[in-house]
């Protein structure tokens, strides 16, 4: 059991090496941050004192809303591409045969990036709310603090399976990614980031109704902006847990498959 979490604590530091030692792209991330929500708080100034009916849910406050769904947007983008990437990156330096070849199982090394994607991704949702409270007057007065850790959990592993089913798209055909694009579309355009999903056609609804992020980010800003109670979020908790209890083991099954397939193929350091 100690060597399990030695193996994971170097797989991490591994990975936090790595990310800050791109000081500049560390900056410009901040930069970033703080440009798009300025953006998002002026924009929100526009619909200042309007009753929209899509907002009376969540007080008419747009700006914070739509802070939500900026800051989700790094564990969405990070759930997506953190597995690809890696892979992307072990192929092109050699190693990536090295590591699947060691007798460090698969779900090890999986589970400590799925745990450093959570630390990383909770550092850039943390700063934007940091910057959209302190500077642009976001308000989050009550939240109801119980019920993040369970809607981020769930989040986090339904976001990390389907990069995991990407990572293997990549295993595969190399440069295709269908699921990638299609999600990361899906994620912005229907997920409900920059505005409710009600305001969509029923169609679009329905089609919202299977992706994990409307759910995630409707249950983050009921517990952030309502202060809704766990009873109050248990039907969509459960629809969210319902989604990851069959997206984790199917991202497993699948991402062994490709991996087993590059290997008989001959493949597995191509890119």
């Amino acid at each position: 059991m100690a060597m399990t979490f030695w193996k994971i604590f170097i797989l991490i530091r591994r990975d936090f090496l790595e990310e800050f030692s791109y000081r500049l792209n560390f900056f410009l991330g901040l930069l970033t941050i703080g440009v798009y929500s300025s953006i998002f708080y002026f924009v929100a100034k526009i619909f200042a004192g309007s009753a929209s009916p899509y907002l009376s849910r969540y007080s008419g406050d747009y700006f914070s809303f739509v802070l939500i769904g900026l800051a989700f947007t790094g564990y969405v983008n990070t759930g997506l591409s953190a597995f690809t990437t890696t892979i992307r990156n072990e192929q092109l330096l050699g190693t990536l045969e090295v590591i699947l070849s060691t007798p460090t199982p698969l779900s090890l090394i999986f589970s400590a990036r799925l745990l450093w994607n959570f630390l990383y991704s909770s550092l850039h949702a943390g700063l934007y709310f940091a910057f959209g409270v302190i500077f642009l007057k976001a308000n989050y007065a009550h939240v109801n603090i119980a019920a993040i850790p369970i809607i981020l959990v769930l989040s986090i592993a339904a976001f990390n399976s389907l990069g995991m089913i990407s990572a293997g798209f990549i295993l595969i055909y190399k440069r295709g990614d269908p699921l990638n694009v299609l999600f990361g579309f899906a994620a912005s355009l229907l997920g409900g980031v920059y505005f409710p999903v009600d305001v969509m056609p029923v169609a679009l609804q329905k089609v919202a109704a299977f992706i994990p992020v409307t759910y995630a980010l409707r249950l983050m800003r009921d517990a952030c902006i309502r202060g809704s109670s766990i009873s109050q979020l248990a039907p969509d908790i459960l629809i969210l847990a319902a989604l990851c209890a069959v997206l984790l083991p199917v991202s497993f099954i699948f991402f062994s498959y490709a991996v087993r397939r590059a290997k008989r193929d001959g493949t597995l350091t191509h890119y």
